[in-house]
């Protein structure tokens, strides 16, 4: 289909005059016969163009440039111009900047001449650049992310632990929420306009997490300890200071000053928390604790937030070392069986993690309590705060040992601190000690207690190895002693869960089995534990002297027989004339025996040495 050269003369119209003009083809009505009727090609590229009919026996295709040049198809001006196929075509190779424009292509053929054009729109061909990371904050949802500025068609996106996704249009993507699984390279191909190559494109993701950057600076005579709030959307409503081994702290607000003690920072505006310490003596360094109160807009509405919190560990000179193991004796826990058992340590740094070492061996790493039919979580203010405890649900008497708390500083990698923690699984009333070693003459003190916590008791007694009964409370006194030496002990108390008995003088029928007894708070059955009493003289010394003196006497007898069995016996016999057996006693009878074996054995060991003799002479 084609249409011949026309040439209509169109009066110019009024604005009450209406024409109505009618093609058989709107497109080519509107866009011409030239195709592509627009095209944009890089510089470098090649552009093609024709007219979108075909003549019968075409003579000529003529071509005009943008810039009035005019050729025949067949003869162009240089290599750059050539036919694109069979058709009135084009091919432009290298196109340049100059190339932009309208290209006009005329075919004539058996008296009729066909027209068309092609706009022709060259983007400079721009070098691939460095795009800067993208910066996520972790946690947000619905975050979208514009990956190009390039006026692509489409693009492909390879994310770190997804699948590829094919993107229309511009290059951006939705995330349903920002987690620092996708943080990472992200691999992109472009599809850009005037290229037919795919633009490959790198994009490196960060996910920040919101966290609190603490630290101190020493500035002659002055001591700055920081806490600021980085990658949030949270604000500041209040900054305090506390040294960790003191019970009060310091309310730091920018402007106040109590004469040693200074806001330091750039305002809570900035999410800058500080104080600055003038003339730091000795007692200023250590291990502080920062708490800031915070809130942020939820729903149009500005809402508290739970406190932030980090420890900042201050020295004068700091080397940044932590130590393996904690210079403090164990603690022990008393948790009553099938109970809830806490166990618990702290440091004083932020940490980055910490687990727990069951007796067993088992691990656990303490996690967030989600809902109700969880065996244990995390329990505590907080790893920033250096405070790490795990709380199982249920608890058994193979949950009693020794257990281990490794704790991960959280600004140094390095060896983790171990704490360890004695747990006792036990009834509602406990031994403090379940044996003490006393001398005679000498002041013991045997002292039960609540298990989970300090719980009141009705009463507490006391039960000795003769079987004399004690009733005792804190209103016994060392100067009104039971029997001039049985008191409670000062500074314990029945209402606070203690039982606990001082005799001042041990007599030789203090020595055996103990019992305390109480009722603990409101329990209806009455507890109890028992205390082991013994002297350094008692049968268990004996009985370590005797056990050592048996093993002893075995291992000489060993040694001896492994000689015997070699020389024969030779040496036996003069042995058993200087050492004639005994007539009486357990052990040197069984001497006696185990002497008659040897006997056997070497004689034994003769004959099947006379008779090989005999077999090698023969």
């Amino acid at each position: 289909m084609f249409f011949k050269r026309t040439v209509l003369n169109v009066a110019y119209l009024t604005c009450v005059t209406a024409v109505s003009l009618k093609f058989n083809d709107p497109l080519i009505a509107q866009e011409g016969l030239g195709w592509p009727h627009s095209l944009q090609v890089a510089a470098g590229h090649e552009a093609l163009m024709k007219l979108a009919v075909t003549l019968d026996n075409q003579g000529s295709c003529v071509i005009t440039t943008p810039g009035g040049v005019i050729f025949d198809i067949e003869s162009p001006p240089s290599d750059r111009f050539s036919r694109w196929d069979d058709t009135c075509s084009l091919k432009v190779k290298q196109v340049r900047e100059d190339d932009t424009g309208r290209w006009r292509l005329t075919a004539t053929g058996d008296n009729t001449t066909v027209m068309g054009w092609t706009e022709v729109h060259v983007i400079e061909d721009i070098p691939p650049t460095v795009a800067p990371p993208i910066i996520l904050q972790d946690g947000k949802s619905t975050v979208k992310i514009d990956l190009s500025t390039e006026d692509n068609s489409y693009c492909l996106v390879a994310k770190p632990f997804s699948d590829s996704a094919l993107v229309p249009g511009h290059c951006s993507v939705t995330l349903d929420r920002t987690t620092r699984a996708v943080q990472g390279t992200w691999d992109v191909l472009l599809g850009v306009p005037g290229k037919i190559a795919e633009v490959p494109m790198r994009r490196e993701v960060v996910v920040e997490a919101e966290r609190l950057d603490v630290g101190y600076i020493h500035d002659n005579n002055k001591l700055h300890l920081y806490c600021n709030i980085l990658h949030s959307e949270k604000n500041i409503t209040f900054c305090r200071f506390q040294r960790t081994s003191k019970l009060f702290g310091y309310h730091v607000v920018d402007g106040l000053s109590d004469g040693k003690r200074s806001y330091y920072g750039k305002g809570f505006l900035r999410k800058e928390c500080g104080i600055t310490i003038q003339n730091p003596i000795a007692d200023d360094y250590g291990s502080w604790r920062c708490t800031l109160g915070v809130n942020m807009w939820e729903d149009k509405v500005v809402k508290e937030q739970p406190p932030m919190q980090a420890l900042i560990s201050v020295a004068p000179k700091f080397r940044g070392s932590f130590r393996q193991q904690r210079d403090v004796e164990d603690t022990t826990i008393f948790v009553e069986e099938d109970g809830t058992l806490l166990v618990s340590c702290h440091a004083d740094f932020s940490l980055k993690y910490c687990w727990f070492q069951h007796p067993n061996g088992s691990q656990f790493t303490p996690v967030r309590l989600l809902n109700e039919d969880q065996l244990f979580w995390y329990s505590g203010e907080g790893l920033a705060a250096g405070q790490c405890g795990i709380t199982f649900k249920h608890v058994t008497k193979q949950d009693s040992g020794i257990w281990r708390c490794h704790m991960g500083p959280k600004r140094q990698a390095g060896i983790e601190t171990i704490d360890n923690i004695e747990v006792r699984v036990t009834g509602p009333l406990a031994a403090n000690k379940k044996e003490i070693q006393a001398r005679i003459g000498e002041s013991i003190t045997l002292y039960c207690h609540t298990a989970n916590g300090n719980r009141p008791l009705d009463y507490c007694r006391f039960l000795s190895p003769s079987f004399v009964g004690l009733n005792i409370d804190s209103s016994v006194t060392k100067a009104g002693a039971i029997l001039d030496r049985f008191y409670f002990t000062p500074g314990r108390n029945i209402t606070m869960g203690d039982c606990s008995l001082t005799i001042s003088s041990v007599h030789e029928d203090d020595i055996g089995i103990w019992t305390c007894a109480a009722i603990v708070d409101d329990d209806v059955m009455e507890s109890s534990d028992v205390i082991q009493v013994f002297t350094v003289t008692e049968s268990r010394y004996q009985a370590g002297v005797i056990g050592g003196s048996i093993g002893a006497a075995v291992l000489v007898l060993v040694l001896m027989s492994y000689v015997f069995y070699k020389r024969g016996s030779t040496i036996l016999s003069v042995f058993k004339s200087q050492n004639p057996p005994p007539s009486d006693g357990v052990s040197l009878q069984r001497m006696s025996g185990i002497t008659s074996i040897i006997t056997a054995r070497s004689s034994q060991s003769s004959n099947e040495s006379e008779k090989d003799l005999g077999i090698r002479q023969n």
